[in-house]
């Protein structure tokens, strides 16, 4: 949670349905709801009023939203580090999906707002510090019922999730098994993942995808957070967008 206390959201373009079942969601935790409408005005608020996430209603036009991205993300913008999450409905969850990467950090389907938006939002609000690795892990999925195992590279990792290369054929919202073993530690640390968000490769130079973390074996997430607290760089990053 931000050092300030609540979680600021900027919640636009949703309907009062909607609207009420983000409220009622984000009341589980310490967040203060700010709803505007979709207009010129709030593109004004972006640029001069600090939110930790934007959440959006999805559909909205690429012209619309990249004027909004324009604004939320100029030098000296107040929300230029603002998580944004995407509602979206399921006709058009893969259009929003194509958007992860390129100025949205989340997708949300409406009909999963009670189930996936908390996390969505203490993720984006309190992001991750990441430490840059070259670690080869083991992906297990299941095609046909069948388990298929793939070997991919993480590139980075953080205590929530890590950005895996090599996987590209499975679509976001695919829950896998992976296995990997972090320098300084003999057994391996495994667990459950969920994928979030491919990879742009023109911008990251990478085919790959950014995963979270869903669950570990034992006391593996213990593990990994003390890899991680002794390999943090002297200046943290934030963990990279859907990871």
């Amino acid at each position: 949670m931000p050092a300030g206390g609540a979680i600021q959201v900027l919640v636009t373009r949703v309907d009062d349905a909607t609207h009420r079942r983000i409220a009622d969601t984000l009341h589980q935790i310490r967040a203060d709801l700010h709803r505007v409408r979709w207009d010129q005005t709030t593109l004004e608020l972006v640029q001069g009023t600090a939110f930790d996430v934007v959440i959006i209603g999805f559909p909205v036009s690429r012209e619309a939203l990249n004027r909004f991205l324009d604004a939320a993300r100029a030098k000296g913008s107040a929300c230029r580090r603002a998580g944004l999450v995407l509602i979206s409905e399921t006709p058009y969850s893969e259009a929003a999906q194509a958007l992860i990467g390129k100025g949205a950090n989340r997708v949300v389907i409406a009909d999963e707002i009670e189930r996936r938006l908390v996390t969505a939002v203490e993720e984006l609000a309190q992001p991750a510090s990441r430490v840059p690795v070259r670690i080869p892990a083991r992906v297990q999925l299941f095609a046909d019922g069948r388990p298929l195992r793939l070997m991919a590279q993480i590139d980075n990792i953080s205590t929530s999730g890590m950005l895996l290369r090599g996987v590209t054929q499975f679509p976001v919202g695919t829950i896998f098994g992976f296995e990997m073993v972090v320098p300084d530690e003999a057994k391996p640390i495994r667990g459950n993942a969920e994928i979030m968000r491919a990879t742009d490769p023109k911008r990251e130079q990478m085919q790959g995808v950014g995963v979270r973390f869903v669950s570990f074996e034992g006391s593996d997430r213990l593990r990994l957070e003390m890899f991680i607290g002794r390999n943090l760089p002297s200046r943290s990053a934030a963990a990279p967008d859907g990871s």
